[in-house]
Parts: C-alpha cells; structure tokens; sequence
C-alpha cells in the first residue's frame, strides 16, 4: 500500500524506473535477501511515495540492494 505525504526533497511526480536500480556492486545482497527487504518496505507504514524512506529519505529499491545498510526505522528495525 502506497502511502502519500510530504517529501523534503521532491514531489510525487518524481518517478523512478527499474533501471535506475540496477547495482552490479560486490557489496549488494543476494538476489533473495534482497527481495525480502523490499517486500518489507513495501508493506511499511513509512514508505512514501511507493519508493522513499521516510526516515532515510532513501529511495528503499537501491537500500535494500547494499549488504552493509538496515532498515532506518527508529523504532524496530525491520531487516
């Protein structure tokens, strides 16, 4: 469920493509882990957008990706 509210940095006009996501880093998480935590965010109360972290402002496609992040929540971190 998408939630929708104020960004700091852009509007929801902003959109952005799968290709814009794509990492070829050797410090991205497996292929699985990596759809776990996005299966996460996308379920998060704190998503904006259907991409941002309200709390990082990260775009949750790309965090989810890098091996050394975690979710930002202040509350109980998810993954």
């Amino acid at each position: 469920m998408k939630r929708f509210g104020v960004c700091k940095g852009c509007s929801s006009s902003v959109v952005v493509t799968d290709l814009d996501y794509e990492l070829t880093d050797e410090n991205s998480v497996s292929e699985e882990v990596y759809q776990e935590r996005l299966e996460i965010c996308m379920e998060c109360p704190s998503l904006l957008y259907g991409t941002t972290c309200q709390h990082s402002g990260a775009i949750v496609h790309h965090r989810a990706m890098l091996a050394d992040k975690h979710c930002p929540s202040p509350l109980q971190p998810q993954w």
